[in-house]
């Protein structure tokens, strides 16, 4: 599972927390709750059955999706007008590529991309404190809202997906 912070006026990705503080919470296990009684019990196995239906769902319209696009990438394919219009889109890139490069070659301009990089490693480790902060603060708190140094009050909303356990 994973946390995102999220700011509900610019609808942005802020951060997200790591998997490992996530299973470090004091969330119920599977097995505290089964322990807690018969309705508890049928209210579990009825929302463990909705989310494998889901999955079953998700996983059929997956493989749809993936059968859809191949056959529309076919279509394309077999085009000749396409075809002859991708060729042309090709050398254009070719060509975008060789200016692109000649022009990251200027120390001027590696210095500036160095520099966005940086930036951008920044930038990404920053969101991950504040979603860290943010976490914490729910957690603590039990508040979905914090307000902003400008005044501006922002929804912490949490979100969680699914992902395959690793072995």
């Amino acid at each position: 599972m994973q946390n995102q912070i999220i700011s509900d006026e610019s609808n942005k990705d802020v951060s997200q927390t790591s998997n490992e503080e996530l299973e470090k919470d004091s969330l119920p296990q599977r097995e505290d709750v089964l322990s807690k009684g018969e309705a508890a019990v049928d209210e579990i196995l009825s929302l463990e059955n909705m989310i494998n239906g889901y999955i079953f769902d998700l996983n059929k319209l997956q493989k749809d999706l993936k059968e859809q696009s191949a056959m529309l990438k076919d279509t394309f394919e077999n085009d000749a007008e396409y075809q002859a219009a991708q060729e042309k889109a090709k050398e254009v890139a070719k060509l975008k590529k060789q200016v692109k490069d000649r022009l990251s070659g200027e120390p001027s301009v590696a210095l500036l991309s160095a520099r966005v990089q940086d930036l951008k490693s920044e930038s990404k480790e920053i969101k991950q404190a504040l979603s860290d902060y943010l976490y914490r603060y729910y957690k603590e708190t039990g508040l979905t809202q914090i307000t902003a140094t400008d005044g501006e009050v922002l929804d912490i909303v949490t979100s969680v997906r699914l992902v395959k356990k690793k072995d």
